[in-house]
């Protein structure tokens, strides 16, 4: 198992993260799954167990290597995570599936290992970031992006400075509310310098790059800091995220065995991967929604209306969401849950490993044990649950508070195998 010192840490495109702009604190990183430590819980065979065991315990210098600290995205594995179970249960050259893939550790992971990978995710936004983060450009596309994230900044910047009003959109009525006017201005003016740029692998990169500023320039519960951000601040960060992507991509590049494809991702629903073929997949990797956790399509709306993607159908599809601050309701979460392992048995291999990260949700305004509710579904659809490791969340949420009280509320590694 590789280790990275703070050496080859920023060899891997590892990084203090953006550079501090004035006038800006710096973004609080959000810890991703299986960073709090504590007891380890094992079931099922030992030596499984401990392989799994080995998944909690990441390396910190992992967090932000490669493309993983570009653009955060609510839930996501941890780097660590999705490279040791990589490593552990697949080979070089086989073939990795991710149907949760969020915004695409797995499969910034899988592709620099070697392994061909396959994503898929119902949010449009979770696609386009995933896609971005794993195509690597090339020096030349690189440079593109650099430059052109420079030159747009500039010109916005020099605009917002001398307060010329850039065409405000149709939509844009309700953003006063999520912004103080001269900062949702000059947001604007990127906006629309952006979308005069070419629509290919460069431009998209430069639209992931607005979508990860849009949340740290928001009004919010530090409204006092948000008063202090300057004319040009928004465009200064917006080039510098440019810059830390492009790195990330250069490592990415110099980390990918030769020959290694860019990862296959699209749109689409894990309940019905009908595209693609039966028996294809040497292991399955993923993190399925919590039940009553997440609300993927509000979470994210503030960038999905100024990337001007649609995401009607995934408030339709979208998987486990809150029910009216009850949890997921209980009938169609369990059917849900039933079609996309049902799935993932499908596209597996004969003795592939399917490993799932999940957490504890609320389901019908009650607890649900989420590993112990995934290996009784999993067997029953031709998954033989082989091992599983848990560790405690104590929630933060009040509500979650309320409807965990009197037992723990856990995350678990559980890995299944597709034995016929």
């Amino acid at each position: 198992m590789e280790r990275v010192t703070k050496k080859h840490h920023k060899e891997a495109g590892g990084h203090e993260g953006p550079a501090k702009v004035p006038g800006l604190r710096p973004e609080r990183r959000k810890q991703a799954f299986s960073v709090l430590g504590g007891a380890v819980e094992r079931a099922g065979d030992a030596e499984s167990a401990a392989a799994l065991a080995e998944l909690l315990t990441p390396d910190p210098g992992l967090a932000r290597a490669l493309t993983h600290g570009f653009h955060s995205y609510a839930g996501r594995m941890h780097p660590f995570t999705a490279r040791t179970a990589i490593a552990r249960f697949s080979q070089l050259g086989q073939e990795v599936l991710d149907p949760f893939c969020g915004s695409g550790t797995v499969l910034v992971e899988a592709m620099a290992a070697g392994r061909k990978a396959v994503g898929s995710d119902a949010s449009p936004l979770a696609v386009i970031i995933a896609q971005v983060r794993s195509t690597t450009l090339g020096p030349e596309g690189r440079a593109r992006l650099v430059e052109g994230a420079r030159q747009i900044a500039e010109q916005a910047a020099e605009r917002a400075r001398k307060r010329q009003r850039p065409e405000i959109p149709q939509w844009a009525a309700r953003e006063k509310d999520r912004f103080f006017p001269h900062v949702a201005l000059e947001l604007y003016g990127l906006r629309a310098l952006i979308g005069e740029t070419k629509e290919d692998d460069v431009g998209r990169a430069l639209r992931a790059c607005l979508s990860s500023i849009l949340v740290k320039f928001m009004r919010g519960s530090e409204e006092a800091q948000a008063r202090r951000i300057g004319r040009g601040v928004p465009s200064h960060f917006f080039a510098g995220r440019a810059e830390e992507l492009a790195r990330g991509l250069e490592a990415l590049e110099r980390r990918t065995p030769a020959g290694t494809p860019r990862p296959q991702i699209r749109v689409a629903d894990a309940r019905d991967l009908g595209i693609a073929p039966a028996d294809r997949f040497d292991l399955i990797l993923s993190s399925p929604p919590y039940a009553g956790t997440y609300d993927y399509a509000e979470h994210h709306d503030v960038r999905f209306l100024w990337l001007g993607l649609p995401r009607a159908n995934l408030d339709r599809v979208q998987v486990g969401a809150r029910d009216e601050g009850l949890g997921s309701a209980a009938q169609r979460w369990l059917h849900d849950r039933r079609r996309w392992l049902s799935e993932m048995a499908r596209v597996a291999r004969r003795g592939a490993a399917v490993i799932l990260q999940v957490g504890d949700g609320v389901v019908a305004g009650a607890p649900e044990d989420a590993a112990q509710t995934v290996e009784d579904e999993a067997q029953r659809l031709g998954l033989t649950p082989v091992a599983r490791v848990s560790q405690a969340r104590p929630p933060h949420d009040y509500r979650l508070r309320q409807i965990f009280e009197g037992r723990p509320r856990r995350e678990h590694i559980v890995l299944l195998r597709k034995e016929h």
